[in-house]
């Protein structure tokens, strides 16, 4: 605002000091006259007496001027007026000459004039410096302004982005919306696209629509603030919630307008989701772990809050937190709540953490350990507020404890009684460290070798043959090079000093990273076996002179059924060899035409790959007579089981005495090859004792360090300590299960049979073999069908069943590289009501030649194999009043399979 007196000259405003300038104006101006009269004539005092009015005008205004102007008059007149110049006084001051009137009027005119003029030019002046000032002060003030606008603006919008809120705007009589930067991100549209309520519509989730809609009409209706949440399905298909609320206004006009803010809270809703899930694991895992909390209140001597675990926890239901807090320590065993009373004292008084064990009794009897653990909360004034802490059910842990120490004590007796088995079953027991030098022997081994405990490392080459050593030393490099199980031959010292031969099994013992910490291994006396071979290789080769000089000779097809292969010895037919070879069978039959049934019966059982005995057929030699051949053969395949073609025997039926002769060569190699089984059987037996005992107790030592690992941890996992413990108890129970049924073989007693579950059977082989499994890679699948009926057996003899299933598979699948390595076992009933379990891998399958003697005693597809297993397993299967089979599967592997009775009656 400008002042009112701001137009007019500074010491106008100060009216004392204003009317002293006319007089020192005038004054100057007279002494000037005065001065200047000397050198000027005439003289210029109207000039200077003007300019004395003109310069008290420009600073004192007005009324000075004028009082200037008056001054100078009277000055002007005493210099007009005789004697001049003389500064002497007038007679009559006041007389004038009429002659000097008109200058005096004209001077005082013009004085008027000039005053006025000068007057009023300096007060436009000042105002106008006056109204500039103002204006740049209003222009400054509206700079600064305009600058706290954009700055709030700035503010304003930062704050949408950071809280992901956006305001808008709409006129609803003008359809008119505005939208925020931060409004259209939330919508996910272009900041270049003008707004309506069609595109808020368009991006809702469809199931949001209705309610949106009905919103926004009821709001243009009513012209009322409105207030709601919905949610946005965007382009890339993601969901965000929001929340729109508005004020409805009017406008100069009187249009309704709404002014709002719409917020992206699905973080909000997510944390809000979060929190109600991680609401419910924390009352879930309370609840699996037996844990619960509570809050003690100390200045109200009560409990302001307790957990709905720690209600269970004491016996009482959901909701009754009264009851609780008044019978709390009713449920504490009296022996006990005074150690617990202390505890939380102690923690008061000392403003500290508590941890205190006790025991409860429910009303039912029922008996619980608990460990409590907490510490106190102070208030601003260090002073103990309230005690915060968490009750764990400790009950199964020190039933745990007990279950432990009594399967420790159970362990001790069955380690006992290894060493005993050890020591006194009649094979030779070895343990090497991972750099293969033997740091034990067993009993007989000792006794054996006549070696000494203490000298063993040292000793130990010595033991061997001279001529077997190198070979020892270089089998036994290799074996542990491949850190794989395997076997050696050599003859072995005696304490006689004679050598007999021994079979030496190797099997690594490997840590959890993998690597080999030690070897086990057993040994074998085969001595008998080594001259059975001898004799055995003596009465082959007899049976090769009785064929090559017996009147039966080999022969050999091809695909296309045509000789490619033919013993010399077909002369004795009086055909020669060479004349037969790239001919097929009915080339050269004389009867192909008059027995046309019988050859087409022959070449369809040919074209099926089918086995041929004793099949007749005439053929004309070279001296032109007629000669009956008796021919057998079966077909060839090879390990993909592509057809080959026929290999067989063909016999000059008119020498029946050389077949005579030949047949019983070869029932006498059939008697002393049965003779080597039933010698050999028992050293397979007593091979696989050691490690049949020491899979168990080598499973519940690992299970006890297990369950020792759980229980050790800051916060004991005491579902997987029981789970390990009772898993060590059946290790326990299998192996005085094993050593049972070596003394019952040893004494040649009847099996023990039992009601048991097949499935469980399965569960207990598998462990047994699951270090194998992970070693070579072999992923199990199992599908076992529930609610099996119990079929009364003997469980060992069957895990041994499935043991050696199990491991058949799984050496199978060894040569397998270019595709998993799968084993399935499944179980069932089948039409007649009979348990079927069988075993599924993708190995190398079943070649035709070998399925029909796979389960016979010494035949084996292993080079390391006695051919023992699935002979010894049949057995078994067929004690049991069931039956074993094997196939191969339509594609890779092979499938055996054992059928098993529900009842079996015993034989007396």
């Amino acid at each position: 605002m400008i002042e009112r007196d701001a137009g007019k000259p500074w010491l106008a405003r100060h009216r004392g000091s204003a009317y002293a300038v006319p007089v020192l104006a005038v004054a100057i101006a007279i002494t000037a006259t005065a001065i200047m009269s000397h050198f000027f004539t005439p003289l210029p005092n109207a000039l200077l007496m003007l300019s004395a009015v003109i310069a008290t005008a420009w600073l004192a205004g007005f009324g000075p001027a004028m009082l200037a102007a008056a001054l100078a008059l009277f000055a002007f007149s005493y210099h007009i007026a005789p004697p001049a110049d003389s500064f002497a006084w007038k007679q009559n001051f006041l007389a004038v000459d009429i002659v000097d009137v008109p200058r005096l009027v004209i001077f005082a005119v013009v004085s008027v004039i000039l005053s006025h003029v000068i007057t009023s030019q300096r007060g436009v002046t000042e105002a106008l410096r006056g109204s500039r000032d103002e204006l740049q002060t209003v222009i400054e003030d509206l700079r600064r302004t305009e600058s706290a606008l954009l700055k709030a603006e700035t503010y304003l919008t930062e704050a949408q982005r950071l809280s992901r809120t956006g305001s808008f705007g709409w006129n609803v009589s003008r359809g008119d919306i505005f939208w925020s930067d931060q409004t259209f991100r939330i919508f996910g549209y272009d900041r270049t696209m003008t707004p309506t309520l069609e595109m808020v519509v368009q991006r809702t989730h469809p199931d949001d629509r209705a309610a949106v809609r009905e919103t926004i009409d009821r709001a243009s209706s009513d012209g009322r603030d409105f207030e709601h949440q919905y949610r946005l399905l965007m382009p890339d298909g993601s969901v965000k919630h929001v929340h729109a609320m508005a004020r409805a206004t009017k406008n100069a006009a009187g249009a309704i307008e709404f002014v709002g803010a719409v917020t992206d809270v699905t973080a909000a809703r997510e944390t809000e989701r979060k929190l109600r899930l991680s609401e419910a694991y924390l009352a879930e895992s309370q609840h699996l772990s037996h844990t619960s909390s509570f809050a003690w209140d100390e200045s109200r001597k009560q409990f302001i809050y307790v957990s709905d675990e720690l209600l269970r926890l004491f016996g009482f239901e959901k909701g009754e937190e009264a009851r609780f807090g008044r019978n709390y320590n009713n449920r504490i065993l009296p022996e006990d709540l005074p150690g617990v009373v202390a505890a939380n004292r102690r923690a008061v008084v000392d403003k500290t953490n508590f941890d205190v064990q006790y025991r409860i009794r429910l009303p039912d009897g029922t008996m619980k350990h608990v460990h409590t653990v907490g510490h106190a909360v102070l208030d601003s004034e260090g002073e103990v507020m309230q005690l915060v802490g968490a009750n764990v059910d400790v009950t199964e842990q020190h039933e745990a404890k007990e279950e432990l120490q009594r399967a420790y004590d159970e362990i001790k007796r069955s380690q006992d009684h290894l060493q005993l088995v050890i020591n006194t079953i009649p094979t030779l027991v070895w343990r090497a460290g991972a750099d293969g030098v033997p740091d034990f022997l067993n009993r007989q081994a000792l006794d054996h070798t006549g070696l000494g405990p203490g000298v063993i490392e040292l000793d130990w080459p010595r033991a061997f043959h001279p001529d077997d050593k190198k070979g020892v030393f270089l089998k036994w490099a290799a074996i542990r090079e491949s850190g794989k199980r395997g076997s050696l031959e050599a003859r072995l010292l005696r304490f006689d000093g004679s050598y007999r031969w021994f079979v030496f099994e190797a099997e690594p013992l490997h840590d959890q990273t993998g690597n080999i910490v030690s070897w086990y291994g057993s040994a074998t006396e085969i001595e008998d076996r080594k001259l059975a071979e001898l004799s055995l290789r003596e009465s082959e080769q007899r049976f090769r002179d009785y064929a090559e000089t017996a009147s039966d000779w080999l022969w050999e097809t091809g695909p296309d059924h045509r000789i490619i292969a033919i013993s010399e010895n077909v002369s004795v037919a009086g055909l020669p060899s060479v004349g037969l070879q790239g001919v097929t069978r009915w080339e050269v039959a004389s009867d192909f035409e008059t027995e046309p049934e019988k050859w087409r019966q022959h070449r369809e059982a040919l074209d099926a790959h089918r086995p041929f005995r004793d099949f007749v057929y005439g053929i004309i030699n070279e001296s032109g007579s007629q000669t009956y051949i008796r021919s057998s053969g079966k077909p060839v395949f090879d390990d993909e089981g592509r057809f080959l073609g026929y290999r067989g025997t063909a016999t000059n039926i008119t020498a029946s005495i050389r077949a005579d002769q030949a047949e019983e060569a070869l029932r006498k190699a059939q008697m002393e090859l049965a003779h080597v089984t039933r010698v050999t059987m028992l050293g397979e037996l007593t091979a696989s004792i050691a490690h049949e005992v020491n899979q168990p107790l080598a499973a519940a030592v690992s299970n006890a360090e297990a369950s020792l690992r759980w229980l050790n941890r800051e916060q004991p996992d005491l579902a997987a300590a029981r789970h390990s413990v009772e898993r060590i108890i059946n290790d326990g129970y299998r192996a005085s299960g094993v050593i049972k049924r070596v003394r019952a073989l040893a004494k040649k007693s009847e099996m023990e049979t039992g009601w048991l579950d097949l499935n469980q059977v399965v569960s207990e082989a598998v462990t047994l073999v699951e270090q194998e499994l992970v070693n070579h890679r072999v992923l199990l699948q199992t599908e076992l069908a529930p609610s099996l009926p119990e079929i009364l057996a003997d469980r060992v003899q069957l895990q041994q069943v499935m043991i050696n299933l199990l491991m058949n598979g799984i050496e199978a699948m060894e040569p397998v590289i270019d595709r998993p390595r799968h084993l399935l076992i499944r179980s069932g009933r089948d039409d007649t009501g009979h348990l079927i379990l069988s075993v599924t891998d993708s190995g190398t399958g079943i070649s035709a030649e070998n399925a029909n003697r796979l389960f016979n005693a010494f035949f084996t597809t292993k080079s390391s194999g006695l051919g023992m297993g699935l002979s010894i397993c049949r057995s078994i299967v067929e004690a049991h009043g069931g039956r074993m089979s094997a196939s191969s599967n339509e594609g890779p592997g092979a499938t055996f399979q054992l059928t098993l009775p529900l009842r079996r009656e015993v034989a007396e």
